[in-house]
C-alpha cells in the first residue's frame, strides 16, 4: 500500500457513434409532429370555414302569427329572443310576398334596426304597444359594408314588422293605421 496522496484521473469516454445531439433530438421530433400539426391545421381551416358558412345562412322560422290588411293575409316568422332577433332576415335571397317577420320585442322602448347581411330591399314598420304604427321605413336597401344606415323608431314600440319593399305601400300601412295581428 502506498501513502502517495489519491489523484482523481479523468475519465474520458469515448464517444458514441449513434448518439443524438440536440438539433438532431429536435428535427426527430419535428418530423413527427410537424405532418400532424399540418393535419390538424388543415382540419382546423375547414372546420372553421364550415363554421362560418353555418353562421351565414338564413334563419327559418316557422309561421306563428298572422297579420291581417284589408283582405290580405301576411304569415309571419315570430323573432322573440335574443338571437332570433339578432339574426333576423339575414342572408335571405327572398321572401315570399304573402310572408313576412315580426320582431317581439317585449317591453316597449326605442329600437334602431339595420340592413346589414340583408340582401333584400325591406319595408321596417315600426309598432307601438296599441298596435299602431309608430313609422315605415320604405325600401330600405340592402347593406353589405359599414357603416350602415339605421332605421329608428321615434316612439316605444314593443314590435317591429319587415315586409318585402313595396309592401307597406300596397297594404295601406302609415303612422297611426293600426295593423291586426294574430297568433
Amino acid at each position: 500500500m502506498s501513502n502517495a496522496p489519491h489523484t482523481p484521473q479523468a475519465t474520458i469516454l469515448p464517444k458514441r457513434k449513434n448518439s443524438l445531439n440536440t438539433p438532431q433530438v429536435l428535427l426527430k421530433y419535428l418530423n413527427i409532429i410537424g405532418p400532424i400539426a399540418g393535419f390538424s391545421l388543415a382540419i382546423g381551416s375547414i372546420l372553421l370555414t364550415l363554421l362560418a358558412l353555418a353562421a351565414r345562412s338564413p334563419q327559418q322560422l316557422p309561421v306563428s302569427a298572422i297579420a291581417l290588411m284589408g283582405d290580405k293575409k301576411i304569415e309571419l316568422e315570430v323573432a322573440k329572443n335574443p338571437q332570433e332577433l339578432k339574426y333576423g332576415l339575414k342572408f335571405r335571397s327572398s321572401l315570399p310576398q304573402n310572408r313576412g317577420m315580426l320582431f317581439e320585442i317585449g317591453k316597449p322602448q326605442l329600437v334602431r334596426f339595420w340592413m346589414k347581411d340583408v340582401k333584400i330591399p325591406l319595408d321596417i314598420i315600426f309598432i307601438q304597444p296599441d298596435g299602431s304604427v309608430n313609422r315605415v321605413a320604405t325600401n330600405t336597401p340592402p347593406c353589405h359594408k359599414e357603416p350602415c344606415p339605421l332605421y329608428y323608431s321615434t316612439a316605444p314600440v314593443n314590435r317591429v314588422l319587415e315586409l318585402n319593399a313595396g309592401a307597406a305601400k300596397q297594404l295601406g300601412i302609415e303612422p297611426g293605421s293600426t295593423i291586426p295581428i294574430t297568433k
